[in-house]
């Protein structure tokens, strides 16, 4: 199983820490992800930026092509690597997407920011960069899929940080999506089949509940919620802060 650790320490990092961040983290910045016996990365360092940083190395180890394309999804800018594709399907869904947020809007709130919740965003994309010059020194660490579509991965920003978050959580995976879906697939029904049956086959395909699902959540009258959660020993001393 691969392991490996980063440790930042050297001037470029210290400089650029204290350039971006506030004069509390002037001080160098020590950034260490170490792989456990699963490959899981663990990261730690002494404030925002630099936890940060070692996460957005590790997911860019790990998933560079993923990530890459998860942004270019949620800004707009597939076309720009796939081409136009059959029908214009890739200008088509970028034009779609540019059409679902303001740019602006994204980059005043990110101005907005206190320094250490900046950090999480700059800090993110600055590990992720610094693990893509690797990429582009050597190819022979470049994911297949880069060559399969014949471009290279380009470097990311604090606001393309945020856009994968407004893309995915925020967006894609939030039940926004699946009621718009839900409500669409009601009026199609109420349209073919009229309100009464439409609602009949509705309940049949989204039903409210299934009694006879399995759930997670325990069935109990107690008045305080039972946890689920289990402690897990901790890697490294709880004075530093940590990311997995």
């Amino acid at each position: 199983m691969r392991s490996s650790a980063l440790k930042k320490t050297a001037f470029g990092l210290s400089l650029l820490a204290s350039t971006l961040l506030s004069a509390a983290y002037a001080a160098p910045v020590t950034v260490e992800i170490n792989r456990d016996a699963y490959g899981v990365p663990h990261v730690f360092s002494d404030n925002n930026y630099g936890l940060f940083y070692g996460y957005g190395y590790a997911v860019a180890e790990d998933r560079l092509f993923q990530l890459d394309m998860a942004r270019r999804s949620f800004v707009g800018t597939t076309a720009e690597v796939l081409g136009a594709g059959d029908n214009n399907a890739y200008l088509n869904y970028d034009i779609n997407v540019r059409r679902n947020f303001n740019p602006e809007s994204i980059h005043t709130q990110l101005a907005a920011l206190s320094a250490d919740d900046a950090a999480i965003f700059q800090g993110y994309a600055d590990g992720y960069n610094a693990y893509l010059a690797k990429v582009l020194k050597n190819p022979a660490l470049l994911p297949k899929e880069y060559v399969d579509f014949d471009f290279r991965p380009t470097p990311i920003s604090a606001f393309d940080v945020a856009m994968i978050w407004v893309g995915s959580m925020a967006n894609r995976f939030s039940d926004v999506n699946l009621e718009m879906g839900s409500l669409s697939l009601l009026n199609d029904l109420e349209a073919k089949h009229g309100k009464e049956q439409a609602q009949r086959i509705f309940n049949e395909l989204l039903w409210v509940n299934d009694p006879h699902s399995p759930t997670t959540v325990p069935n109990t009258t107690a008045e305080t919620p039972v946890s689920m959660q289990q402690p897990a020993p901790p890697l490294k001393p709880t004075t530093r802060n940590k990311a997995t």
